[in-house]
């Protein structure tokens, strides 16, 4: 097996091409494209004395933006610490584990004033469409003003989701209790 392999590489893998080169004692013809089947080199000179070895450009080195930096990692710790408030079936009012939440979020929010916040609203699948946006607006409008209750002075927007981004899927209690939540969610850009 190995000898025919080698075998059809000797007849089929050889290049039929004829190589013209040129060196300083040639004629200094350059080769035609019908003689070597391709172009002339361009940019060498005939001796390699003549040839002069340009030293490497330095590196070039972006400096980065010191404030951008620190805005992206406040950023980050933010979103690390900001923690989900879940509601009562059929409730916006907050219980105490969820003023809990909030102030915690709001402490790393008072230490990055300029980071805006996305309070997103969410329901169970139990209920209208319309009805579960209207509740979500109020859940989310109720940990929005909690929080400014705490001083913070991020800028804020809510929305609904209703129940149109559920996190569980299952139709039981306990997941049905994970999807009634106000999600805070730490926008991008400046």
């Amino acid at each position: 097996m190995v000898i025919g392999l080698v075998g059809i590489l000797a007849l089929g893998g050889c290049s039929k091409k004829n190589v013209a080169a040129t060196t300083e004692g040639g004629t200094g013809k350059a080769p035609t494209g019908s003689e070597s089947g391709s172009a002339p080199l361009q940019g060498f000179s005939k001796s390699p004395s003549a040839e002069a070895v340009k030293p490497a450009a330095p590196p070039m080195v972006a400096k980065a933006d010191t404030a951008d930096s620190a805005a992206r990692q406040a950023r980050e710790a933010a979103k690390r610490q900001l923690a989900d408030i879940y509601f009562a079936f059929d409730k916006w009012a907050l219980s105490d584990e969820g003023k809990k939440n909030l102030a915690q979020s709001a402490e790393a929010l008072k230490q990055i004033p300029s980071v805006k916040l996305l309070i997103e609203g969410h329901c169970d699948e139990r209920g209208t469409r319309e009805y579960n946006l209207v509740l979500g607006e109020k859940r989310a409008q109720e940990a929005r003003q909690y929080l400014e209750s705490l001083g913070v002075k991020n800028p804020v927007t809510v929305t609904s989701l209703g129940k149109e981004r559920p996190v569980c899927t299952e139709q039981d209690e306990s997941c049905y209790w994970k999807n009634r939540r106000a999600h805070l969610v730490v926008e991008e850009g400046k």
